[in-house]
């Protein structure tokens, strides 16, 4: 009898104990959260990092500022820029063709970033020798929604100067002109294989040169058009003039018939 009671008493206690555990690790488990301050810049922008994408606006000195909102694009982005590690030491300097604007996150605050040799987001340096990949990945993604045709096609119109010229003859186009030359750009077709544009032509110096300034004078755009329909478009604006992209279009008979040459 005396073992009966003890191993009923032993199980009582053991059940208790047991119920007792269960009930603190629930209440530990769904306790309310604290709202934590984070003073730390760097420790915000690692978190921020996770939160996605909603918007992102490029500006530039020169090209028209646009705007993507695309959720696969943005997505596809975030993935990308996540991947690259924040700068812990010394990082290259910037080369031209570095791109800029604002950034808009889920949470609804926004950050100003730049990509080209390095990303920055608000200040925070992200960069890594093993990234360089990335960092051209994502500025080549970012760059393909502003060098457009479309975009390139505004240039061409009456509050613009354009100047075309053979090398012997220039010439200031007309609102006219500079119509017709929008028609042909916007219906032309991007060329991606752009670093060997003018090889194609057996390395024969350019047919004709189209400079692209701003109602004031300042540089804007350059289009050289080579005697194989091809053509670089070069960011005057910026040091270096760097080529920004390429494309195939039938600007030769276009611009022979406005210089009237042969």
């Amino acid at each position: 009898m005396d073992q009966t009671i003890r191993r009923r008493t032993f199980l009582a206690v053991y059940l208790t104990v047991m119920i007792l555990a269960s009930f603190l690790l629930l209440r530990w488990t769904f306790a309310p959260g604290e709202l934590v301050q984070i003073d730390d810049r760097d420790a915000v922008m690692r978190r921020k990092n996770f939160v996605p994408l909603t918007s992102l606006v490029i500006r530039d000195p020169c090209w028209p500022d646009m705007k993507i909102t695309d959720g696969s694009v943005l997505y596809a982005l975030g993935q990308q820029i996540n991947s690259i590690p924040r700068a812990g030491g010394e990082f290259p300097g910037e080369a031209p063709g570095k791109l800029s604007g604002e950034m808009t996150f889920a949470d609804g605050s926004q950050e100003t970033f730049s990509v080209g040799t390095v990303l920055t987001i608000g200040g925070t340096v992200f960069y890594s020798p093993e990234a360089a990949e990335e960092l051209q990945e994502i500025r080549s993604a970012i760059a393909a929604h502003l060098y457009t045709l479309q975009n390139l096609g505004s240039f061409f119109q009456p509050d613009h100067q354009v100047t075309l010229s053979d090398g012997d003859t220039s010439l200031d186009l007309s609102p006219e002109a500079m119509g017709l030359l929008r028609r042909v750009i916007e219906a032309g077709e991007l060329v991606e294989d752009f670093e060997g544009v003018s090889l194609q032509d057996g390395g024969r110096p350019p047919r004709y040169i189209l400079q692209v300034r701003s109602a004031e004078g300042l540089d804007e755009v350059r289009l050289v058009v080579y005697a194989n329909e091809s053509i670089q478009v070069c960011d005057s604006y910026a040091p270096g003039q760097p080529m920004v992209f390429c494309f195939s279009g039938d600007l030769v008979p276009l611009c022979q018939g406005l210089l009237g040459t042969a």
